[in-house]
């Protein structure tokens, strides 16, 4: 370690090392980007994630298959939603599993209660753009959720707000 240490001080050239290294991140990169586009792989995607809140409940945080998938606010202007990245889709799938967990009331927090969920299956939405876009999710009252693929997030109308 010394000797590359005086080499870089003293103006030496390494260029094993830094080859190596370059290669190594070179490999890494080409693998990295193949995987985000690659049709062998078993998923679609990455997409980026916003949930829109209509209902009357917080929502903690969601999950689609799995994939952590953000949160969303009640009784905000615009949803409650901010933009989460990246989730992958299940390429033969014709459904998505949609997890929820509520935020807690004030009686749940003041009994330290855990969060109430709950799940549900949902339609896999048309992917016209396999590998970008958005999937707006939708949480409607009665635990009913949508989603919906699109270029980039839209404004939801939430009224009473």
């Amino acid at each position: 370690m010394k000797k590359v240490f005086d080499k870089l001080m003293h103006g030496g050239h390494i260029r094993r090392p830094l080859g190596t290294v370059f290669v190594i991140l070179w490999a890494g990169v080409a693998v990295w980007s193949q995987a985000c586009v690659s049709d062998e792989s078993g998923t679609y995607g990455p997409y980026g994630v916003t949930g829109y809140n209509y209902t009357d409940r917080d929502i903690a945080r969601f999950f689609v298959d799995g994939q952590g998938a953000g949160s969303s606010e009640a009784r905000e202007s615009g949803g409650g939603g901010g933009l989460y990245c990246c989730i992958d889709l299940p390429k033969h799938a014709k459904t998505l599993h949609v997890k929820v967990e509520l935020g807690l009331t004030r009686e749940q927090y003041e009994k330290d209660l855990p969060n109430e969920t709950f799940e549900t299956d949902i339609p896999m939405p048309p992917l016209p753009n396999k590998h970008d876009g958005f999937l707006e999710f939708h949480f409607l009252p009665h635990r009913r959720v949508d989603v919906a693929w699109v270029v980039f997030p839209t404004t939801s109308y939430i009224p009473n707000m």
